[in-house]
């Protein structure tokens, strides 16, 4: 047998092997005659891009169990709708699974560099910094497209994630976030729960001054 990616040849024990043993690459996923993320050139950079590029790739990362989850300064972006901007796309994933990254990534011809995967002639630049056991599954976000689906953190969490960076790194850009998270559903979030996380970690003072301040500003957003 030959692999199409690599042209190793060997002799496979399985009529239908899963990858070729040198390359890893998985020989079971549909070979692309085309480019399924061309169009994501002609995209405004935003949480509308990022929403078009992960409902593509997420269902290719189910097949192999893989679940992966925006987080990060692109989930900002989707729960702010672009008032905060980012360059790249932060995922989180389940870790004892990542050995399934590479295939998949080379499969879409990103390129790897250090941490990062990239498509250069896309401008896509996407990284898997988090754990999924992290965090809370029932609070993800689950939207739906034309072309697939994509899962984002939970509302609460990625405030969260901001008021630790305020509270312990000094970030005045990460309290600014949550304040603007937290203005635009202030009356849909689970403030029982938020207080009950930062209560854990310390961060409760900080929790009740963004509260404030984005009860303040509910009409301006």
């Amino acid at each position: 047998m030959n692999c199409p990616y690599c042209s190793y040849d060997w002799q496979p024990r399985k009529e239908k092997p899963l990858a070729c043993p040198r390359c890893k690459r998985r020989l079971d996923f549909p070979r692309r005659t085309g480019d399924p993320l061309a169009r994501a050139n002609s995209i405004e950079r935003g949480f509308q891009r990022t929403i078009y590029v992960m409902s593509i790739l997420t269902p290719e990362f189910e097949k192999s169990g893989i679940i992966p989850v925006i987080i990060g300064g692109s989930a900002v972006e989707f729960y702010t709708r672009d008032w905060y901007a980012t360059g790249d796309i932060d995922l989180a994933i389940d870790k004892t699974r990542g050995s399934g990254i590479e295939a998949i990534m080379d499969g879409f011809r990103f390129k790897r560099s250090g941490r990062m995967w990239i498509r250069d002639d896309l401008s896509l630049y996407v990284e898997f910094p988090g754990d999924v056991d992290d965090l809370d599954r029932e609070r993800l976000m689950r939207v739906d497209s034309d072309r697939g689906h994509a899962y984002f953190i939970g509302l609460e969490d990625i405030i969260f994630d901001r008021i630790e960076a305020a509270e312990h790194w000094k970030s005045e850009g990460d309290r600014e976030q949550a304040i603007r998270m937290a203005a635009v559903f202030y009356d849909e979030i689970d403030w029982d729960y938020l207080g009950k996380k930062c209560r854990g970690a310390d961060s409760e003072e900080m929790l009740k001054r963004i509260k404030k301040e984005a009860e303040d500003a509910k009409g301006d957003t």
